[in-house]
């Protein structure tokens, strides 16, 4: 998967116009030259009612209207929220796979999720490339589920960044040589709910803060651009708490290009921190991807698209927007793409993402709401 990775981001072509996307985002740092362009995606939380419809019909009669889009980029990276453990209980007995059904025992919803292989091959149809499994339900079928998760998903075509073989190297980021030079993801999670992880497979973002920074370091002293991916902050807060800023103000320090984070099932705000190499865009939470969650703050969500340039310092964030997503439940749950004058509920949810992130909207029916003289998005120092 790593070297198909590789030859998709030296040999594909800039995104192209049919799914809306402008040929330049709103501006976050001063670049030119060949563009790399990312799209990221919340978490994919698959409660009972999205496994119950997945397993039968599908995933992508789920998430459908988000596939063009995610198509589009040339690398696509979700937060896998659970594990992928065949014919495993939460309590660690190993029983016949069911198949692809919810049947509450193998595959599970909260409070310990499992999900069958099928999701995975249908988030690599839909065009995901890369997901994170540092989360706080990455051990939800123990350490066993891990290892499972990690095999089913070099099985699915789709690369991993956050869990760890039990023993090995804590900090492993997963990395890409792309036409821009070498790029490197590295996930946390603040938690694992309590489970033992006694082979320190789940990397920590606070435990291990140190190791955490000194993994950023050593990447960008090797070159690469470093995006960091923490599972991190308070479910259902629309605002970033102090750990989350300071951990942000310390990324940025280290010299990460882009901070994604995951967990709070909510989005939250975006901001830009002056770091040593140039502007370190921050992404408190990209919400959920798919929830079966239908209060609006956790139904409403962002498709955050950057494009990776090259700076002064090397790569960078050259420009950032979101595209808005929404879960709809009276016919679904099924993912949708709000546009203005699609009903109270859509235009709710587009004035939501509209306060946390103003001036970066993209449009699902071919306008750009995001001009290059969109307001900044708030600066701080580090």
């Amino acid at each position: 998967m790593r070297l198909v990775l590789a030859l998709i981001l030296l040999l594909a072509a800039p995104a192209g116009a049919q799914t809306c996307l402008p040929e330049d985002l709103p501006p976050v740092a001063a670049c030119t030259g060949a563009r790399l362009r990312l799209a990221f995606v919340g978490d994919v939380l698959v409660h009972e009612a999205l496994a119950v419809r997945g397993y039968a019909r599908g995933f992508g009669t789920i998430w459908g209207a988000a596939e063009p889009w995610l198509r589009r980029a040339d690398l696509a990276i979700a937060n896998l929220e659970g594990p992928v453990a065949p014919g495993l209980t939460a309590g660690g007995r190993h029983l016949p796979d069911p198949g692809p059904v919810f049947d509450g025992r193998v595959y599970s919803e909260y409070p310990r999720f499992n999900y069958h292989p099928s999701l995975l091959a249908d988030l690599a149809r839909a065009g995901i490339d890369v997901v994170t499994t540092a989360n706080n339900h990455a051990q939800d079928r123990g350490g066993a589920g891990v290892g499972a998760t990690q095999a089913a998903l070099e099985a699915a075509g789709i690369a991993a960044v956050g869990g760890v073989v039990p023993g090995g190297p804590r900090w492993q980021p997963f990395r890409l040589r792309t036409r821009l030079g070498p790029l490197s993801l590295i996930a946390c999670s603040f938690s694992t709910n309590g489970i033992a992880d006694p082979g320190r497979q789940i990397p920590r973002c606070y435990d291990d803060r140190a190791g955490l920074l000194a993994a950023v370091r050593a990447e960008v002293g090797a070159g690469a651009g470093v995006i960091v991916l923490p599972h991190w902050g308070q479910e259902y807060q629309t605002r970033p708490d102090g750990a989350q800023r300071a951990l942000a103000r310390d990324l940025a320090a280290a010299g990460a290009l882009a901070v994604i984070g995951t967990h709070p099932h909510v989005p939250q705000p975006w901001e830009v921190l002056d770091s040593p190499l140039g502007p370190t865009l921050i992404v408190y939470s990209t919400g959920n991807f798919i929830a079966a969650q239908p209060p609006l703050e956790r139904a409403t969500a962002p498709m955050v698209w950057l494009d990776l340039c090259r700076g002064a310092s090397g790569m960078r964030v050259g420009g950032a927007a979101y595209l808005p997503m929404q879960m709809s439940f009276e016919r679904g749950p099924v993912l949708t793409l709000p546009r203005p004058g699609d009903g109270a509920r859509a235009e709710a949810g587009l004035a939501l993402l509209a306060r946390l992130v103003p001036g970066r909207a993209l449009s699902a029916d071919c306008r750009s709401l995001a001009r290059p003289s969109a307001p900044p998005i708030p600066q701080d120092r580090p």
